[in-house]
């Protein structure tokens, strides 16, 4: 039975904020529940009855009565782009086109309007299209006159038109760069799709952003996480210019939340952002670039691609293809060097995984140098882990690494349906995004959204991770009519709890914050978000529709959609 303790920290009296009434959610796993909180200087100093609040808050105390809310600490999103999220924000982002013909009403939209050299969108949908992408002919109908440059929502593939071809010089004979896709027609030539690092062959053309936009850009989206009750998230892929723009918003005292960063690694061809000299710096300089709200912890790997492009590594091939079974980003003796090295110098390791023989190259380089160096407390993450084979189920557990699921992904959707599907077989499809498995094997388990590939707000992926079928589709069923829509392996939906310790306690932990943050207890930050409704009486169709009232981190309000 849940209950409510009371636990209080004598200091000195000062303005305080005691939240009370409603569900108090603490994420604590011995005390989940309380009936108030006192916050003082960025502080919980009580946890427990409102009997308690009542005796140590300061008189002029503010009160705040969450009757028939929840309350509950600061969402950890594990797995975000900031910059990127915030460039959907500002520039033109289509994700949300609900048909092909939606989506080209949005393009011209978008594209009658503006005035800059490229005419460049975000969260292009690649489920409308089949396996090699949009055509050329689709493309140029945008525009014949400017460059276009569409980036596909899963952030490994863009795609673009005749023009900004000619611009790059992406021709018939352009050789394929190492790690690299250019979707070809049968005679090779390119048809304008760019796949992994061969899309660096046109992005490099694009204008380049001051730090002052940039900053701009950042902020923006800082806002949008704090709408969605966000104050620690996980940045999974920094260079130095977003490492400048995290210190000076942090120095402005404009850092809504609390960001841990994995710098891009700075070796090989694919995803690099930095110089190897400017890469070998930051990661000598790390604590010195660090800030109060700003932590340089980890570096990220990407061990594998995507299975719409068929370039995330299989155990076996892909039925379309004879032979191909993706492609592993190093081979596994360079792979166990780099973690090796990584390791040896403190530093978090967070990949990018997403097949299944993606996700045991990884895990092997973790069991390698851990026989090798033994244990640590460095907390590496593998994160989207869409297909991951039962044999290595246990392992995360074993070894002591964190999954890193984005649960909003977990359902029967066009990209599965369409792109994923075909090329995989069934067999594997009922295997995907195995977090209920993964959770009970007693591994670590966090959540993330990998915005702005896909939706910012926890509480739609939430109620994914809980019934793993389309979050919108199912707003106007009864609770016993939901299985009327398709569901992605119902075997591994999860129970409230376990996800929503995933985006709190869990993923305090993984992000190395879980001694300051991420539970409701005494002493830990008042980093907290109030919630319309309780999600524990909330029908679980309808937890996608629950709001963000209020957020707070370290006591401070970030935002508020309340009057008073």
């Amino acid at each position: 039975m849940w209950f409510a303790v009371s636990f209080t920290l004598s200091v000195a009296a000062s303005e305080d904020m005691v939240i009370h009434g409603g569900t108090i959610y603490t994420a604590d796993k011995t005390r989940p529940l309380a009936e108030a909180l006192v916050a003082r200087e960025g502080k919980l100093i009580h946890v427990g009855t409102l009997a308690m609040a009542e005796q140590v808050a300061s008189p002029d105390a503010k009160w705040i009565d969450a009757s028939g809310k929840m309350v509950l600490p600061g969402f950890h999103d594990s797995h975000i782009h900031t910059f990127l999220g915030g460039r959907s924000l500002l520039g033109c982002d289509v994700a949300s086109a609900e048909t092909i013909d939606h989506l080209e009403q949005m393009l011209k939209s978008c594209f009658s309007t503006s005035q800059e050299a490229w005419l460049v969108a975000e969260g292009l949908n690649l489920g409308f299209f089949d396996q090699k992408g949009p055509s050329l002919v689709w493309m140029n109908a945008l525009s014949d006159t400017k460059p276009v440059l569409l980036r596909a929502s899963d952030g490994h593939a863009v795609v673009v038109n005749s023009v900004a071809m000619t611009l790059a010089k992406v021709t018939q004979k352009t050789p394929t760069p190492p790690a690299g896709v250019i979707e070809r027609d049968i005679r090779g030539h390119p048809t304008g799709t760019l796949r992994e690092s061969a899309m660096e062959l046109v992005e490099q053309h694009l204008p380049p952003e001051t730090f002052e936009a940039r900053m701009v850009t950042m902020q923006a989206a800082l806002s949008e996480m704090n709408r969605y009750g966000i104050t620690s998230a996980f940045d999974a892929w920094v260079g130095s210019d977003d490492v400048a723009v995290y210190r000076q918003l942090d120095k402005n005292d404009k850092l809504t939340v609390k960001i841990r960063a994995a710098l891009a690694y700075g070796y090989g061809d694919l995803f690099t952002l930095d110089s190897l000299e400017d890469y070998t710096r930051m990661l000598k300089q790390r604590d010195a670039l660090s800030t109060k709200r700003f932590k340089l912890g980890a570096v990220k790997l990407f061990v594998d691609g995507v299975l719409e492009g068929e370039t995330a590594a299989l155990l076996s091939p892909y039925i379309d293809s004879e032979g191909n079974d993706g492609h592993l980003t190093y081979e596994q003796t360079s792979l166990n060097k780099i973690v090796s090295e990584l390791v040896q110098g403190g530093i978090q390791v967070y990949t990018h995984a997403v097949g299944d023989g993606g996700v045991r190259s990884i895990l092997d380089a973790f069991e390698a140098v851990r026989n090798d160096l033994g244990d640590s407390d460095l907390r590496h993450q593998v994160s989207h882990l869409q297909l991951i084979h039962p044999d290595d189920h246990h392992r995360f557990a074993q070894l002591g690494v964190v999954a890193n699921f984005q649960p909003l992904w977990a359902l029967p959707d066009e990209w599965i349906m369409s792109l994923n599907l075909p090329v995989l077989g069934m067999k594997r499809v009922d295997r995907m995004y195995p977090i209920a498995s993964i959770a009970d094997s007693g591994a670590v388990v966090v959540a993330g959204s990998d915005w702005n590939v896909s939706s910012l707000n926890p509480l739609e992926a939430i109620e994914v991770a809980l019934l793993r079928q389309d979050w919108i589709g199912n707003d106007q069923l009864a609770s016993e009519s939901l299985n009327h829509l398709p569901i992605l392996n119902r075997a591994e939906r999860v129970d409230l709890e376990t996800i929503l310790l995933a985006y709190t306690s869990n993923g305090a932990w993984g992000m190395h914050q879980d001694e300051t943050t991420g539970r409701l207890m005494v002493g830990m930050a008042a980093d907290i978000v109030i919630l319309s409704e309780d999600l524990f009486t909330t029908p679980v169709q309808r937890i996608s529709s629950v709001k963000v009232e209020r957020t707070y981190i370290d006591g401070e309000l970030v935002y508020s959609n309340c009057d008073d």
